[in-house]
């Protein structure tokens, strides 16, 4: 049965974990958990702090407000700006130019506006434009390129998504249709700047894809995982009328300086302008619109920007600086990656045995306490892998496992613990006392089963003459009168904190200091057995009112090591004591046949009690079976309760006769003897040491005798 019920377990902590695992994975597929982990990926990228940008090679030229204001067209340009800026950019040495901005309809104001870009673009084949690609819902795909004047310029998807609480955080890198992969901006822009012209070096494999030879792990489908180096406006730029700014374009009096053109003058210190300066040379050029009135922002994980005044102000990065970061992710190859499934299967599985194992061995607060230091180590963990090694790891659904986990198994623990309380309590309720039964009930540890060595004090009981008082009655009139003797003498052992072992007929074995060990167990040992005594003198009689046998019952008591727990088989056991200071109280029982008293202790015992209660000696005997000799007392009574003092002359005068006895003073320990007869003549222990004495006198045992009685019986 143990067996059984440790195997039950097994599988039940098995299943627990196991379930932990599922239900956290089938919780982490709905929008709450989904948000709430995404959220935990904004708070690694704020505590990680923005990354050095000194060296990138992007830059944007920002359509901003200072742009429009200073520009003499109003919104939306002539595609003639465009023409222009991509002549100064290549004048100034730009490698790549990108233009975040939409131009799939003509120019309906100025139709030479366009003609204007397209004999630009044609002029300059480093120019990467936009187009958008649009799935319905029935999964038709409608395009939409740039405009037919400029549509022999390369031209890449604007791949920005938003996650599911409208925050953006993932780049599309391409896109596949038809069998065909179509590139977006970022991939196309980079590709140019790898030196491939038209031909788009890109593979797509399972998990990531090949660019030329930059390889870039896919986040989710046919997505990367932006690493965003910043807030908004971390990278270098320029406002677009600065860049514009030449000779040939004028803009607005007040800020037609043309800036762009102008050589500088060192000897007065005017810093020359981007054509001559060489900070826009061998760039990657993106051009887009950060104006707020143009809705091309978008949240990210660098939302809140703190000010200089402490306070964190929401400030959304321009469409333009998510293909910025995306470039410069794939570029510097620092990528944000993911765990193998295989990698998060096994972590989760160290998570559910550490909690297991925190819950299995320490109670229920500490174990909350433990969970909660794991569950926070874990997220430090997890801070620590993104900012030291730019890896994404789960972090709410591991802490819904360790939860789930705790919580199913300290349930499982707290019912497996009930289940163990009904067990003792229902193993010790009619054996031992209530409030012994509480204490193993909150306390089980205290109850080692299997095998412990513990000092306790055994005690053994028997009906004196049974036999013959069975041969009077019925066997019913046996059975009650057996059950009313048994109640009287089990209640006055469980009042004193004593354990019965076991009934065998009349027979009743008890032990005391255990299952929960105390100190005081010899006192109560012999106080149950002086109650008893006491108990069966008003027994005896009603019992002579009513007719019936008036039953007499020995006792032994022993005090000394044994083995205490549960003995037998796997299946069926008893909890009981075992060992020699067990047989020795068995046999004392049955050695006052000798002496003719009815409660008798052993030397071990006497030690622990002598100054609490009356006890005289009886001999030093050797039991059946045993080759040590061991003295024996006769319990009398509880010092507490005086003796009469003729009572207290006879056990003076007793203990003199028993000394004058072991030196062979055999007409002395006569007198004294004599002595004792006279104060009370049904002492039966002096009676048999008068006739001991008489006999050795006329039969000496001899100068090596040891004093010691042999018992040939039990």
């Amino acid at each position: 049965m143990a067996q059984a019920t440790e195997k039950t377990s097994f599988w039940v902590v098995i299943g627990i974990s196991i379930g932990a695992i599922l239900l956290a994975n089938i919780l982490s597929l709905t929008n709450t958990v989904n948000s709430l982990e995404l959220k935990l990926i904004d708070m690694r990228f704020d505590i990680r702090g923005p990354l050095p940008l000194e060296d990138s090679p992007v830059v944007i030229i920002k359509i901003d407000d200072q742009s429009d204001e200073s520009t003499i067209a109003r919104w939306p340009w002539p595609r003639s700006y465009y023409a222009s800026i991509i002549k100064n950019l290549n004048e100034a040495g730009a490698a790549v130019i990108g233009i975040d901005v939409m131009l799939d309809k003509p120019d309906m104001s100025n139709e030479a506006s366009d003609d204007s870009l397209a004999r630009a673009l044609e002029k300059y084949d480093n120019v990467v434009l936009v187009g958008k690609m649009l799935r319905s819902i029935s999964g038709d795909v409608t395009e939409y390129p740039p405009y037919g004047k400029f549509n022999k310029s390369p031209w890449g998807l604007v791949a920005v998504e938003a996650d599911i609480d409208g925050f953006y955080r993932k780049y599309r890198v391409a896109e596949n249709y038809h069998d065909s992969l179509y590139a977006s901006f970022a991939t196309l822009v980079i590709n140019r700047y790898l030196g491939n012209g038209d031909s788009l070096q890109l593979e797509n494999h399972s998990n990531y894809y090949l660019l030329d030879s930059l390889h870039i792990p896919k986040f989710a489908e046919n997505s990367m995982l932006i690493n965003f180096h910043g807030p908004a406006y971390s990278f270098q730029g320029y406002s677009f009328d600065y860049v514009i700014d030449d000779e040939d374009f004028d803009l607005h009096e007040d800020f037609d300086a043309d800036l762009f053109s102008d050589p500088g003058d060192v000897e007065f210190g005017i810093a020359p302008g981007l054509k001559y300066s060489g900070e826009l040379k061998g760039k990657i050029v993106l051009i887009g619109a950060t104006m707020f009135e143009l809705h091309d922002n978008f949240p990210t994980p660098f939302l809140s920007v703190t000010d200089s005044t402490g306070h964190a102000n929401p400030i959304e990065m321009p469409g333009v600086e998510l293909h910025a970061n995306a470039i410069q992710t794939i570029l510097s190859q620092n990528f944000l990656n993911q765990l193998s499934r295989t990698n998060m299967v096994i972590i989760l599985l160290i998570l559910v045995v550490v909690t297991f194992l925190l819950t299995r061995f320490l109670p229920t607060l500490w174990s909350s306490v433990a969970t909660l230091v794991l569950i926070i180590a874990f997220v430090l963990f997890a801070i620590f892998l993104f900012t030291n090694y730019n890896i994404v790891i789960e972090i709410l659904n591991p802490i819904l496992v360790i939860a789930f986990s705790y919580v199913g198994h300290t349930l499982f623990h707290y019912l497996q613990t009930q289940q163990e309380k009904k067990m003792l309590r229902g193993a010790f309720a009619h054996y031992v006392p209530e409030t012994v039964v509480q204490e193993l009930v909150n306390n089980p540890d205290k109850l080692q089963l299997g095998g412990e060595e513990r000092v306790v004090t055994v005690m053994f009981s028997d009906v004196a003459g049974f036999t013959t008082v069975s041969e009077k009655l019925t066997p019913h009139e046996l059975v009650v009168l057996l059950n009313e003797y048994l109640t009287a003498m089990t209640n006055i052992v469980l009042e004193n904190n004593g354990i019965i072992d076991k009934y065998e007929g009349d027979a009743i074995m008890a032990e005391f200091g255990m299952p929960v060990p105390y100190d005081e167990h010899p006192h109560c040992a012999c106080r149950t057995a002086l109650k008893m005594q006491e108990k069966l003198t008003e027994m005896r009689k009603k019992w002579k009112e009513e007719g019936r046998p008036e039953l007499e019952a020995r006792i032994g008591i022993n005090t000394g090591n044994v083995i205490v727990g549960n003995m037998g088989s796997e299946t069926v056991f008893d909890y009981t004591v075992m060992g020699d200071s067990v047989n020795l109280g068995a046999r004392l029982e049955g050695a006052n046949k000798q002496y003719d008293t009815f409660i008798m202790i052993s030397e071990y015992t006497n030690e622990y009690v002598k100054n609490d209660f009356y006890t005289r000696p009886l001999d030093l005997i050797r039991v059946k079976g045993k080759n040590k000799a061991v003295e024996v007392f006769e319990l009398i009574g509880e010092r507490i309760k005086p003796l009469e003092s003729k009572h207290i002359e006879l056990l003076s005068v007793y203990e003199r006769g028993i000394k004058a006895y072991r030196e062979q003073k055999w007409n002395e320990a006569i007198d004294f003897f004599d002595f004792c007869l006279n104060l009370n003549p049904d002492d039966s222990p002096s009676k048999l040491y008068r006739k001991r004495c008489i006999d050795f006198k006329f039969n000496s045992p001899g100068e090596d005798w040891d004093g010691v009685f042999t018992m040939t019986t039990k």
